[in-house]
């Protein structure tokens, strides 16, 4: 839902002595990354790591006779395993639908948070999940495709790690280490996209309703990683604004700066953790 956020801060604050008003920073809580890699990639790579035995036992089998055949019963096992993980995509799914919306619960009332704390203006009857319905299917499209290709790698590394075993004759012993190193890069990676994921939706849902407030003017506030991109550091405390009208516009002694390309909002590069703040301007 659209609404004039200004128009009605000024009503609420009649005599506010602040003419900009930067809203506070809602950092996303590290506990709903934790969510997506308990809810939807760690049941995954257990199924993984539960078929690992069965399969290696096919692979013993199979290097002590190397024949035609057992190859297929290898593959077959391979599979089996794959068509079980498949299975498990059906809840998984749901899961990732129920965190979307649990993330969205979140964003919303951070914002309405903001709101209240900067301007004294409750949002609480003019924002709700169907305002964002768009941006939330998106991310959850996107997530479902990201845990298949988690479970694709995973496969691909197993199967490359027995075939080629097979074909050097490699003990159980070694493949089986070499599966784990794989499964360990797997849970690594999901962690890293679960993480990721909540970063990149909670800037989304930020940067949409501070949209539907009618704020164009945002600041940004650098993710004071470890290791940051020098362009997002260089970046931090900047105001920018969606509007051109107000590009060039002084505000507090801070020149509005032209956005960068959407790619590289906020946010929006691989692992970025970089926010931006909401910015209301009144204009007397």
């Amino acid at each position: 839902m659209k609404y004039d956020l200004a128009e009605m801060a000024a009503r609420a604050q009649p005599n506010r002595r602040k003419r900009v008003v930067v809203f506070r920073d809602t950092p996303p809580p590290a506990m709903l990354a934790q969510s997506l890699f308990a809810r939807v990639y760690k049941p995954m790579l257990e199924r993984w790591n539960a078929a690992i035995p069965g399969i290696m036992a096919e692979y013993e089998r199979t290097l002590s006779g190397l024949t035609g055949d057992s190859a297929d019963d290898l593959q077959a096992r391979l599979d089996a395993a794959s068509s079980e993980i498949e299975r498990l995509f059906i809840l998984l799914d749901a899961s990732i639908r129920d965190w979307a919306l649990q993330t969205e619960t979140w964003q919303r009332g951070a914002w309405r948070g903001a709101v209240l704390s900067a301007t004294g203006v409750d949002l609480q009857t003019l924002i709700g999940q169907a305002d964002v319905r768009e941006t939330l299917q998106s991310y959850i499209n996107w997530n479902v495709q990201l845990v298949r290709n988690v479970s694709a790698e995973a496969a691909q590394r197993i199967g490359n790690a027995v075939f080629a075993g097979l074909q050097n004759r490699t003990s159980a012993r070694e493949v089986a280490k070499q599966i784990q190193e794989g499964m360990a890069m797997s849970r690594r990676r999901s962690l890293l996209i679960a993480s990721d994921q909540l970063s990149k939706v909670s800037s989304a849902l930020a940067d949409e309703r501070r949209r539907d407030a009618g704020l164009s003017v945002w600041k940004w506030r650098h993710s004071m990683k470890l290791h940051p991109r020098s362009t997002h550091l260089a970046r931090n405390g900047h105001l920018y604004a969606d509007d051109p009208a107000m590009v060039g516009r002084d505000v507090d002694g801070v020149t509005v700066e032209t956005p960068p390309e959407a790619s590289d909002l906020p946010g929006r590069p691989p692992y970025c953790g970089c926010r931006s703040q909401s910015v209301l301007i009144f204009d007397d």
